[in-house]
């Protein structure tokens, strides 16, 4: 395997098909229009890492520059993947790397991840890279559309 990590801000059409199908591989429901939609509402200053085997993507990370008035200005990790035949290859712990050396660069305080309890093999492999959990949050989440729907009068045919 040749590894090789690329650094930007939106990655390249040429490889916006394979992140849809390494997308769909672990959890997402997308398409190429859902993708391409949702890179351009993207803020200005996340940055993605793209791990390719000469032209095929392998896996990615994607980092968000974090402001707010309660914590020092930071990096958040929001993804990463890594395709199933690629794992524990060392593909995930180089992407890290590289975000961790941009986040340096760019003079961030600190970077943080969020992951679900329950998936261990994350939390061991973030671990292994000396990060630290820092609290036992849990994510409360309302689906907006579903409420909106249920409150929506009906219309007579």
């Amino acid at each position: 395997m040749e590894l090789q990590i690329v650094r930007t801000r939106h990655p390249p059409d040429a490889y916006l098909q394979q992140l849809v199908t390494l997308l769909r591989s672990e959890y997402a429901e997308i398409n190429l229009d859902d993708l391409r939609g949702r890179l351009a509402l993207l803020p200005d200053d996340d940055r993605f890492f793209l791990a390719l085997d000469a032209e095929i993507l392998i896996g990615y990370a994607h980092f968000r520059v974090t402001h707010g008035l309660a914590h020092e200005e930071g990096v958040e990790l929001l993804d990463l993947i890594v395709s199933a035949p690629h794992r524990r290859e060392g593909v995930g712990r180089r992407l890290m790397t590289a975000g961790e050396i941009w986040a340096v660069q760019a003079e961030r305080a600190k970077l943080v991840f969020r992951a679900d309890v329950v998936r261990t093999e994350v939390l061991a492999f973030f671990s292994a890279l000396g990060y630290e959990p820092t609290s036992t949050s849990q994510e409360y989440v309302r689906d907006l559309g579903a409420a909106r729907r249920a409150e929506a009068p009906t219309r007579p045919q």
